[in-house]
């Protein structure tokens, strides 16, 4: 059973004019990235531009990705000229803001039910 490894393995212009193939161990997927990633697709076959386009954060909470998961994702897509780069700490800032008033309504909830509620590294 032959899978396209396209995806996997860029072809580079040989020395004799035509594409040779880039040793698949030194820019091959593994097997669990790829399977992680394809249920994120919904199809086996996905290019290096389109999981870059899905950005660090989508990458980090998708399932079956887990800190080397990642790590080895963002080692390939460096090693096919997509450089990924971490969430902005401006949008993550943006996103608490909105967040805030949830927390709020959880801790005054949380009170009125007779649990004390500490600001981090604050025991009473």
């Amino acid at each position: 059973m032959d899978k396209d490894l396209s995806a996997c393995c860029p072809s580079t212009p040989s020395a004799g004019g035509g594409e040779a193939r880039v040793p698949q161990a030194a820019t091959a997927l593994p097997t669990l990235q790829r399977n992680a990633l394809c249920k994120i697709f919904g199809r086996s076959g996905f290019s290096p531009e389109e999981v870059a386009a899905l950005g660090h954060r989508r990458l980090q909470q998708a399932e079956g990705i887990g800190s080397k998961g990642l790590a080895t994702i963002i080692l390939w897509l460096e090693a096919h000229g997509y450089p990924l780069t971490r969430a902005r700490p401006a949008a993550l800032r943006q996103n608490l803001r909105k967040c805030s008033p949830d927390i709020e309504q959880a801790i005054s909830l949380l009170r009125r039910h007779g649990y004390t509620v500490h600001k981090k590294n604050e025991r009473g």
